[in-house]
């Protein structure tokens, strides 16, 4: 029977029996609940993480289910959640992860909040860069196991060449003042790690700010530190076997307008650029950091980065047998507490787009030092 002859019998028979025909319309499909999982491994951490929520599906306001813990959680005892350490074939060491519940999720939001269940082992002796690692989920009443793989990060100390890691009293110059304001390319460079596929570089500013209660700023009402970061961007590899020499520069008058955004210019508010270090004789004010990525979450990333094409649709995708999410992993590598030149920082105070900022030097040989 085709539909039109289905509605027209449908639209006779409501005429007849009315009492006999319901039009209320179901439009939920049957429920089938995934499991959700998302995890990154990350050796130089103590405690690794695994979050599991599973869809959802029911009448009403869906905003309003989702405030609900058990709308997207799993009872912790319907799981058995293990990772596997694993060279070659060979099944090294074993866990068997343990649930809890953390607080650290903001109140707001779209999700259940403040706590969310946490799943978390400790390896102890930390995880193995050369190895990989089997997560595996039981779920009780179902027969299928979740699953999923992933290589670790290779740890090689000293990739950064640029700027240059160990040395203690290296500064950055982001311009140079004089009858025109130059501003220099920044360039930082260093070459890929194994298991690598992405790098996401930023740039973390230290700022002490001082609150005061009067324009003289003789009450004190408040100091604090800032950080702000300045991102560069992302480069990927041409294979996740390390050794590929990458590079991006960067003009340093991005750093004033990173500066001149991420701040609010305030007669109140007085600034210092970072800390002095007696030792060395350095003012200290600036981190450069890499955040490591392998094939996995670079993958996951650039499916999920913002749409700017025409056409809107993304792939999707998972590395999660079973279920959806990723399991994979990342890293951090950086090179910490960076100089400045005297002329950066009389640009920042002089200079018109960050005079208003009120900031000065740490220094105390310096011209501009916080008196």
């Amino acid at each position: 029977m085709n539909r039109v002859k289905f509605w027209a019998l449908a639209t006779a028979g409501c005429t007849a029996l009315l009492w006999g025909c319901s039009t209320d319309i179901d439009l939920n499909a049957p429920y089938e609940r995934t499991p959700v999982v998302f995890s990154l491994l990350d050796a130089a951490q103590d405690t690794q993480w695994v979050r599991i929520n599973r869809t959802w599906l029911g009448d009403g306001n869906q905003f309003d289910a989702a405030l609900i813990a058990d709308s997207s959680e799993f009872q912790a005892e319907e799981l058995t959640v293990q990772i596997q350490e694993r060279v070659g074939d060979a099944v090294v060491a074993e866990w068997a992860l343990i649930d809890t519940v953390i607080e650290n999720k903001s109140d707001a939001g779209i999700f259940y909040a403040p706590e969310h269940q946490m799943w978390y082992f400790v390896p102890q002796g930390g995880l193995d860069t050369d190895a990989e690692y089997d997560l595996s989920i039981a779920i009780a009443s179902e027969a299928e196991e979740v699953s999923s793989t992933t290589n670790m990060i290779a740890e090689q100390i000293g990739n950064i060449t640029q700027p240059p890691p160990g040395v203690n009293n290296f500064k950055l110059g982001f311009a140079s003042p004089g009858f025109t304001t130059t501003y220099p390319d920044i360039t930082f460079k260093w070459s890929s790690t194994a298991g690598a596929s992405r790098y996401d570089i930023a740039v973390f500013i230290h700022v002490v700010e001082s609150i005061w209660n009067d324009l003289e700023h003789t009450e004190l009402i408040e100091e604090r530190e800032r950080i702000v970061e300045w991102s560069i961007g992302s480069l990927s590899t041409g294979d996740d076997e390390g050794g590929e020499v990458l590079q991006k520069e960067v003009s340093g008058s991005r750093f004033y307008s990173t500066l001149a955004t991420q701040l609010e210019a305030n007669p109140y508010i007085t600034r210092v650029l970072g800390t002095w270090d007696e030792e060395v004789q350095i003012a200290r004010a600036v981190d450069f950091v890499l955040t490591v990525a392998n094939d996995e979450l670079s993958t996951y990333l650039e499916v999920n980065a913002p749409v700017t094409g025409v056409i809107q649709e993304r792939p999707e995708y998972t590395n999660i047998n079973g279920g959806l999410g990723l399991f994979a992993a990342r890293a951090t590598q950086g090179v910490y507490g960076i100089g400045y030149t005297t002329a950066s920082v009389e640009h920042l105070i002089e200079g018109d787009e960050t005079a208003a900022l009120n900031f000065c030097t740490p220094n105390p040989f310096s011209d501009f030092y916080c008196d």
